[in-house]
């Protein structure tokens, strides 16, 4: 789990995600609060503000100047710039906060993009050079964070990179949608961001930028790096972590990076700040032997490294993703009791160790599964003491952590404590970050935990009452867990209509209609796609509300369509675009709106469009499918079949696919579903054969463990329905009631096998635990197998693991586990449309069909 300047996004309220311009902490630049000058045309959305003369028209690509800054001089450089591009009428844009400038060169924020505070777009090559001559020398006396992706203009903080102006977009290697450029023969290739300086081998490179980069070559002439890098460990914005070996000594050594001005954690504090304390910090430990030895610092291509010690072993996290049982389908008594016996002691084991730390005067910090070592003979050590620090002195409290392992009341010693009490339950329950969130939920978990395995008293109670704050008096009451059970044992019930009331409470209370950026709360994603699809935004909401029976606002129709029109870069695909969009507003009774929006999106469907079901071919060709027939348009109907062929093209010759685009989603069970939708409509056998050459795609990427079938993370299986077991027994067992196939017969056994799972960690639909209900549902697995009924209703009752009171109703935390989220894909509404799903007959996601009855089902 990585850290974070906690949070990435800012709180609204407490409980929802969003964006960092929306804190309090977040000062305005003053440039920001400026109208537009006369002639010029300006936008601003959650991260730049853009200013580009009336009437200008930019090149679709080439180079642009990027300017870095430091916190202190951010503002003052941005009305340098401003004053410098207005009067030569040259297209710019900048952040607009101190919140966003901090978030952009924080520790973990992305490499490719991170030091960039203001950009500008030359319009060709003689205004690049008079724009780098003359607003060089201005800037010269500034510094700021080198910008990893880009050329350093001399030594100033210009930097320069070759890519898109507007927005263009192709497919990657692996499938995916990424921003494009043009090579000259017109073709659309990625635009590459790496956090490397690299230039298309097409791209035109001016002699003054050519000599620029043969300076950059001279100037690195320097002595030979005396270590020779094994493999990158960990990457963050602050630097890297790498296994190397010693030239000298043949040593195998950590090697510890900082990048100057880079890396900035909450205190404004730099990479190298904290890269130089974790050197004094591991000198003054240096005669305990749970504490890797510092062997030296030095600094090269003007970055710092910290040699240390490596330490053999596996770190507590790879640990119990493979060891906890919990993270395989079946219920070993015997295991679970070993599991506990191995993680008391290497408990036992890490608290004499923080005692010795302690010992020194010295707190580590930042204690979390990532962080702990096991060595080979059962020793305990920790890494990572960059952020350790000594209560009592100048040090500060660090204002970076691991969620899920820091409490804002749990200071200077009693900072570890926690930590060290909220691995005694993440071990067993990892979902402690759900107590940011609802601190007094802290009695649940160890009882859900409890649950789960044979866990001492002692644990359990000083878990309990450790993990809840000062002055929160803990969560006994089981009303919420009580109301979700009785629902898994009676679907359809008084108490299930009780709970469908309290959720469908929670997200109409949530509604913002008053802003345009989103209209219900759900994942960080909401907040950059128009606030409108289906997966994250209004559209699915909508939708989960009107197939499950509830009445919608007029008002919040509204919203969907106008958000869909003022969406100035839409996608078409089902889950991230307007396709859902057109698929939402002729469910809600608008057919001429759904018609605009879908005649939007066809336009925007193009090569670059991917394959699968979430944002390509696949989502698309099954909703001109339903409304070719909703609307009577049998020309939508062409179009859907020209959508299948165009997949058909893509997989011909396609005989392995990237693991990480398995699944219902963003694999090729999606597009099986829509085959396998035009052999319903067409009769052609074809199809069929396209169905299950996509499923066997999927397949190849799923491996056994026991009994059951799953696509693999690396470590553990994989049930979810958007990437994993689920989505593929969903699309399989669809092809096997058109075409039974006894090998297929069994595989479609093993994938229902992996959605046996005591533990997931999370809720949602797509990703979480209310996706395998559903899934379980909707092909009738559980109707024929006692044990997948048994799981089918321990994920129902499970579900409460994650549901919190809110304004009056229920309402279930999101992905991340940080934030309530009311989405359909990660949300309230995908708990509410999965009990649909299991309760009432409903379709597992949208567009999709319940399979027909097979001869194996009628034999069973």
């Amino acid at each position: 789990m990585e850290r974070a300047n906690h949070l990435a996004y800012c709180r609204a309220g407490v409980r929802f995600y969003d964006h960092p311009t929306a804190s309090r902490a977040g000062t305005p630049f003053p440039a920001t609060g400026r109208p537009a000058p006369a002639g010029w045309h300006r936008v601003e959305n959650g991260s730049w503000v853009y200013l580009s003369p009336e009437g200008l028209r930019l090149p679709g690509q080439g180079w642009k100047i990027h300017v870095s800054a430091t916190a202190d001089d951010a503002a003052e450089v941005i009305d340098t710039v401003w004053e410098y591009c207005l009067s030569r009428s040259l297209s710019f844009k900048f952040l607009p906060n101190s919140r966003v400038h901090q978030s952009t060169n924080s520790k973990y924020a992305p490499r490719g993009s991170s030091g960039k505070l203001i950009t500008l777009y030359p319009v060709d090559d003689a205004e690049l050079k008079d724009v780098l001559e003359e607003l060089g020398p201005l800037l010269a006396h500034y510094t700021g964070p080198y910008i990893l992706s880009d050329l350093r203009w001399r030594q100033g903080p210009l930097y320069l990179r070759y890519g898109g102006f507007a927005r263009r977009e192709c497919l990657s290697a692996n499938g995916e949608r990424t921003a494009a450029v043009a090579r000259p023969d017109g073709v659309l290739v990625p635009d590459e961001r790496a956090p490397v300086f690299q230039i298309p081998e097409w791209a035109p490179v001016p002699a003054f930028i050519a000599e620029q980069i043969a300076a950059g070559h001279a100037s690195a002439d320097e002595p030979a790096f005396p270590y020779t890098m094994e493999k990158a460990l960990h990457y963050s914005n602050g630097g890297g972590i790498y296994l190397a070996t010693d030239n000298a000594t043949g040593r195998r050594v950590v090697l510890r990076e900082a990048r100057p001005l880079a890396g900035l954690d909450g205190a404004g504090d730099d990479a190298v700040t904290r890269l130089h304390r974790e050197a004094a910090t591991l000198r003054r430990l240096a005669h305990l032997d749970s504490v890797p030895a510092l062997l030296g610092t030095f600094t090269a291509w003007e970055h710092h490294f910290l040699v240390q010690e490596y330490i053999e072993g596996q770190t507590l996290q790879q640990f119990t993703a493979t060891a906890n049982p919990l993270n395989r389908p079946g219920r070993d008594a015997r295991e679970r009791q070993e599991y506990v016996d191995t993680v008391l002691d290497i408990l036992d084991r890490l608290e004499r160790v923080l005692d010795a730390v302690h010992a020194t005067g010295t707190v580590f910090g930042d204690l979390s599964p990532s962080n702990v070592m096991l060595r080979p003979d059962g020793r305990v050590a920790l890494i990572d003491f960059e952020i350790a620090y000594r209560p009592g002195t100048d040090d500060a409290e660090p204002s970076i952590a691991t969620p899920g392992f820091v409490a804002g009341h749990a200071v200077g010693f009693d900072r570890d404590r926690y930590a060290l009490d909220s691995l005694r339950l993440a071990l067993f329950l990892p979902l402690t970050t759900t107590l940011d969130i609802d601190p007094a939920r802290a009695a649940q978990l160890v009882e859900a935990a409890s649950g789960l395995f044979p866990l001492p008293a002692t644990l359990t109670d000083r878990v309990r009452d450790a993990l809840t704050p000062p002055g929160i008096t803990t969560r006994t009451d089981r009303a919420i867990p009580d109301l979700f059970a009785a629902v898994a044992d009676a679907p359809g019930s008084t108490p299930a209509r009780e709970l469908e009331r309290a959720l469908v409470t929670a997200i109409r209370a949530a509604a913002t209609p008053e802003r345009t950026d989103r209209l219900f709360p759900g994942e960080p994603a909401a907040l950059h796609d128009g606030g409108h699809t289906l997966a994250h935004g209004a559209a699915g909401v909508l939708y989960a509300l009107t197939v499950t029976g509830h009445e919608t606002d007029p008002g919040h129709h509204e919203w969907l369509w106008q958000a869909a029109q003022r969406d100035e870069q839409p996608r078409p695909g089902l889950y991230d675009g307007l396709h859902g969009v057109a698929h939402t507003l002729h469910l809600l009774g608008r057919p001429d709106q759904a018609l605009d929006v879908l005649n939007r999106a066809i336009d925007l469907t193009t090569e670059a469009t991917p394959s699968g079901l979430h944002d390509g071919l696949a989502g698309i060709g099954l909703n001109l499918r339903h409304l070719a027939q909703a609307l009577d348009m049998p020309g939508l109907h062409t179009q859907a079949l020209r959508t299948g062929e165009r997949l058909a093209a893509r997989l011909t010759g396609v005989t392995r696919t990237p693991a990480v685009r398995a699944g219902l989603m963003r694999g090729w069970s999606g597009p099986a579903l829509f085959f396998l939708g035009l052999y319903e409509d067409t009769g052609e056998t074809r199809w069929l054969d396209l169905a299950r050459q996509a499923i066997h795609l999927d397949l190849a990427h799923c491996r056994r463990v026991g009994t059951a079938l799953a696509p693999s993370d690396g470590t553990r299986p994989l049930p979810t329905l958007g990437g994993g077991a689920a989505g593929i027994a969903v699309a399989l067992s669809a092809y096997l009631g058109h075409r039974p196939e006894e090998e297929l017969t069994g595989t479609l056994d093993a994938l229902h096998a992996a959605l046996d799972m005591d533990f997931t960690v999370h809720s949602g639909l797509v990703a979480g635990r209310a996706g395998l209900a559903a899934a379980l549902a909707h092909d009738g697995a559980a109707d024929h197998d006692p044990a997948l009924a048994a799981a089918l209703t321990a994920h129902i009752r499970d579900l409460a693991w994650h549901a919190l009171s809110q304004d009056g109703g229920i309402a279930v935390i999101g992905a991340q586990n940080m934030r309530l989220s009311m989405d359909l894909a990660t949300g309230t509404a995908g708990i509410l449309h999965a009990l649909h799903t299991v309760s009432d007959g409903l379709p597992v996601l949208p567009l999709l069909s319940r399979p027909v009855r097979n001869e194996r089902e009628d034999r069973t």
